[in-house]
């Protein structure tokens, strides 16, 4: 069993993060292309209406992770009859769910002239806001059905199909853009890309699980139900929590600095959202192997797994946000686009701040949702939440952007304190001071290390590509140096060169 549960995190792993890999590229290359065809301001708006639509897309309530955190014990148990219940509720919140989204983004229409001003876009922006919600609930159609590939370890499918779809619009995009200059093609191609998406990805579910065709016999009990409602009670304040500290930010920056600013940011942050994409998706494949431990009884293996995972996260994280600290500007202005895309130094420092600050956060919340423990502190998360869009209408006028991101470290850090207490305090009943100190380890490691890359950065005179590649070689070789010499010792670091040692062996073999 335990070796069953690692391939299936091995695979979907792998998979993952190949076709991630790809349409990294595919999507840079698009971005670019976007970029130079239409300008910061056709920027600023997709970011603008993602975040409203993020917002409004907080009515699936947390449904869905509630429902997957369901299905672990029958899948484990090989209960189809009340899998399929499950499935059944899930069909029918989500179609609800649709039709919420659909009647508040209609009624929101009016709202859109007075948060944005954007003379420069030739298309109606009433138009463009219609197509970003249809964007929003086709995401919806059929997708329920992707709930029972997650929670079987089977993500590597979903990811799969996500990502051939993902790279062919890319490449359609790229295309009409370059042959068109029209974004509301742009658009429906999106539609028409991510529908498509759902459709095949949903009829695979059904071949996989045959069952999904035929209607469900009984209902779920009480007990259930009210056991369910309880988690997406917990789950809905949660999800508030992380539409404030994510979804907002484009709305503020539209209203008090600009709509241009927000096509900008969105230069920056697109390397944060592709580091965060690739690593969730890897991430989510392990929650899976996590919630069917915890499910089959092997609770007590939780604190374990957890210091792994955040030692592959925090050091994969590190790795990356400290690279850009040193580097992310200089690409953006000189190699990639151009001076008009210039962000300052502060403003980038701070957004990677909030980007690690997410990042150590994540196997905690993983932990905790794969546990089930979904109500616990559930009016701090919402407290959190109101705090953070109060600091930023207090912190955009005097500070700006970067008053912005102070505000959501300030408030993520409340509910990453709640998520150690819950954990580590409540679950695991161990001192949270073991966690906290595994942190601070990490946090004075990530320090030295920092200030000894962008110390060494400077010995490169050299200008150009060459230059900026030159930099990056020099920068991995400091942290990989000093990663060794820090950690090269633990019990983690150990395990993983075991694991990856094992996998070569093998496929050296085969």
């Amino acid at each position: 069993m335990a070796e069953s549960r690692t391939q299936k995190v091995l695979l979907n792993s792998s998979v993952t993060f190949g076709c991630q890999i790809i349409s990294l590229i595919l999507g840079f290359v698009c971005r670019t292309v976007f970029t130079r065809m239409l300008g910061a301001e056709y920027l600023g708006i997709s970011g603008l209406f993602t975040n409203i639509l993020t917002i409004l897309s907080f009515a699936e309530l947390g449904i869905g992770s509630a429902l997957v955190y369901r299905m672990y014990e029958p899948l484990a148990k090989k209960d189809y009859k009340k899998l399929h219940l499950y499935m059944e509720l899930y069909k029918r919140v989500y179609n609800w769910i649709i039709i919420v989204i659909a009647v508040v983004g209609i009624i929101l229409i009016p709202v859109i002239p007075f948060i944005v001003s954007a003379p420069d876009v030739k298309e109606s922006l009433t138009l463009l806001y219609v197509l970003y919600l249809c964007q929003t609930l086709v995401s919806y159609v059929l997708v329920y059905k992707k709930s029972i590939l997650i929670a079987d370890q089977k993500s590597y499918i979903v990811n799969l199909y996500y990502q051939i779809f993902n790279i062919a619009m890319n490449i359609a995009q790229c295309v009409f853009l370059v042959l068109t200059h029209d974004f509301v093609i742009y658009c429906l191609l999106n539609i028409v890309f991510n529908l498509a998406n759902n459709v095949v990805c949903s009829r695979r579910a059904e071949k996989e699980y045959p069952f999904l065709n035929e209607k469900p016999e009984g209902k779920l009990n009480k007990d259930e139900i009210e056991s369910l409602q309880k988690d997406v009670k917990g789950l809905l304040l949660t999800k508030i929590a992380s539409t404030a500290f994510s979804g907002t930010d484009n709305i503020f920056i539209s209203s008090f600095i600009g709509i241009r600013y927000v096509g900008i940011l969105s230069n920056y942050t697109m390397f944060s959202g592709i580091i965060n994409s690739i690593m969730n998706k890897i991430f989510d494949s392990i929650t899976a192997s996590i919630g069917n431990l915890v499910a089959t009884g092997d609770r007590s293996k939780s604190e374990d797994v957890l210091k792994k995972l955040f030692f592959l996260n925090t050091s994969m994280y590190g790795y990356l946000c400290l690279g850009m600290l040193v580097l992310l500007r200089e690409f953006v202005v000189t190699i990639w686009l151009d001076a008009e895309y210039d962000l300052s130094q502060t403003i980038i420092t701070f957004m990677l701040l909030e980007l690690f600050l997410r990042s150590i956060h994540f196997p905690l919340y993983m932990t905790r949702t794969a546990m089930g423990r979904f109500s616990e502190y559930k009016g701090l998360f919402a407290a959190a939440a109101f705090l953070n869009i109060a600091m930023d209408f207090i912190l955009v006028r005097p500070l700006g952007i970067t008053g912005l991101f102070i505000a959501t470290i300030f408030c993520r850090g409340i509910t990453y304190l709640a998520d150690i207490w819950v954990v580590y305090h409540i679950e695991l009943r161990k001192p949270i001071f073991d966690y906290l100190s595994m942190v601070a380890k990490w946090i004075v490691f990530l320090a030295v290390t920092g200030f000894l890359m962008n110390k060494v950065v400077f010995w490169v005179s050299l200008n150009g590509v060459t230059g900026f590649i030159l930099r990056g070689v020099i920068i991995s070789a400091v942290y990989m140096t000093a990663f060794f010499i820090f950690w090269g010792r633990t019990q983690e670091f150990r395990f993983y060169k075991a694991t990856l040692e094992k996998l070569v062996f093998h496929k050296m073999k085969g």
